[in-house]
Order: C-alpha cells, then structure tokens, then sequence
C-alpha cells in the first residue's frame, strides 16, 4: 500500500518552489506564459504532502513540442496527461533535491482553473480551509493508498469549485477525471 504523508505547512515550501521555478523559467521563458506553485504547498498554513505542485501556463499547444523537448535538457520525461484534459505531466528521470510535480496547462484549461480556484478559495475561506486542511490530516492517518486519498477529498473540492463559479459541465468533467 501507498501511504501518504501530510506535514504541517513548512514555508521552505516556497524557496523550493522558487528554485525549481528558476531552472525551468531559464528554459522555457519564451514558449510560455508563467509557471505557478498551485496545490497545498502553496497556501499558507495548508498541512500537504511535502511535494510542490507546478502548473507551466501556456497560450497553446503549438509549441508544445519545443517545450517538453527543452524540459527533457533538464532531465524531464513527459508521461502524458494522466487522464486529466489539456494538462500534460512531466516527471525527473533521477531524484532531486525537491520532489514535484510539474504540470504544462493550457491558462484557460479547466486543469488550471481547478487548481488556481480552489487555491483562491482556500485563502479567501477560513471555515473551508479549516475544513480542508483537517480532512486530508484524517485521511492520512487512515489506511489509504494515494488514489483513495485524492478520491476522498474530490467532493469537498467540487463543493470548493462550485462555489467559486465553475458550472455543473465543469465539475462533471473534473469528477470523472478525479474519480
């Protein structure tokens, strides 16, 4: 079984999102719009799995291709989109110093928005942070695999989603994709 570990927010988080940020930008600062730390490492106070989440925005797919051949001169393998629409994932072919996870999204994917959105929400909501941040220290202390752990928390994210104005075609397709 898979286990996985929430810690409390650590703001080292931040400086390694920022070093990681720096390697890919030099690379990559002409094809694209940003590169964003989303997910719980990036919200003040969030306890999280101790892995940066990383969205790269792009305007459209058309240079892809130069993209992920650039991201593979630092060591990136493109696995795919992991069955989540326009959002390609990419994984280091060796251990590095910050686990991450690094995402190249379309800036008007729904992939994107989930995650901008639900971040918003979480800083702008502090009964839903509450909330959030003690559901995923429960569910770590549980007997979950990491696909159940996700699952577990979709339907207090839809709610999070919902109420940050994505409409019912957007949060059917993010279930589907999440469950």
């Amino acid at each position: 079984m898979d286990t996985v570990e929430v810690l409390p927010y650590d703001p080292a988080w931040h400086d390694w999102f920022l070093e990681i940020r720096s390697q890919i930008w030099s690379k990559l600062h002409d094809l694209i719009i940003d590169i964003v730390h989303v997910g719980s490492t990036s919200i003040e106070g969030m306890s999280a799995k101790p892995v940066i989440d990383i969205d790269v925005l792009v305007n459209h797919w058309n240079d892809f291709p130069l993209i992920s051949k650039r991201l593979e001169t630092l060591g990136y393998k493109h696995i795919g989109d992991l069955g989540i629409s326009e959002r390609e994932a990419f994984k280091l072919d060796y251990t590095i110093k910050h686990a991450h996870n690094l995402y190249v999204c379309h800036m008007e994917s729904i992939a994107y928005r989930n995650h901008i959105l639900l971040k918003k929400h979480l800083q702008e909501n502090p009964e839903d942070f509450r909330r959030y941040n003690d559901l995923k220290i429960n569910l770590s202390k549980s007997v979950f695999s990491r696909i159940d752990y996700t699952r577990a928390k979709t339907n207090l994210i839809l709610e999070f989603l919902k109420a940050e104005g994505l409409n019912e075609e957007e949060i059917k397709l993010i279930r589907k994709e999440n469950l």
